[in-house]
């Protein structure tokens, strides 16, 4: 498959996804929670919260028995002999100035420059490879493991096209992951 033909794929599943990954200033309210985490190596990746139809324990659970997960960490170096699900408090957790959120979307939030953040789904803790927060909103497998919502599609070819303006960001985004400092 060609850069065209990846950015076009990508652009069609960011469209229709309901997750977007976004930037979060933690707020001081968020160190009072508390949540279940996804612990790569005994240290805390991802942190994951409810919504309304699963709680965040099951989420996490789901996601560190995931062989699609440990297969998207592997393909990021990140090295993950041990993931396993665990209850975190909210004051344990090193909240740095800027983290990566995975939040729902609406269709095409990305693409027309609103980008609101949602209802958060997930927290990325920092040293996260960017890719992985990008995945996780795209991926059918993982995507539904965050977000019960996520639109069943067994072939992208099936959506509607996009714009070519649509197309040209995704092909952007896919040249500055090639830059030597993009791809975080």
């Amino acid at each position: 498959m060609d850069c065209d033909e990846n950015g076009a794929l990508l652009a069609r599943r960011k469209k229709h996804s309901t997750l977007t990954a976004g930037v979060y200033h933690p707020k001081p309210e968020a160190s009072m929670a508390e949540y279940w985490g996804v612990f790569v190596d005994n240290a805390p990746y991802l942190l994951m919260l409810s919504d309304e139809e699963r709680s965040a324990r099951e989420k996490a659970e789901r996601l560190a028995e995931s062989a699609n997960f440990r297969t998207l960490l592997e393909a990021t170096l990140t090295a993950c002999e041990q993931i396993e699900a665990r209850h975190v408090d909210g004051r344990d957790v090193d909240w740095g100035a800027q983290l990566t959120v995975i939040s729902a979307s609406r269709s095409g939030d990305v693409e027309t420059g609103t980008r609101e953040i949602g209802e958060i789904r997930a927290i990325l803790m920092p040293g996260c490879h960017r890719a992985v927060a990008d995945t996780l909103c795209v991926d059918a497998t993982l995507a539904t493991l965050i977000d019960s919502k996520f639109p069943q599609v067994s072939n992208f070819d099936d959506l509607p096209e996009l714009s070519e303006r649509d197309v040209q960001m995704s092909l952007g985004t896919l040249e500055a992951r090639k830059h030597p400092r993009g791809g975080h």
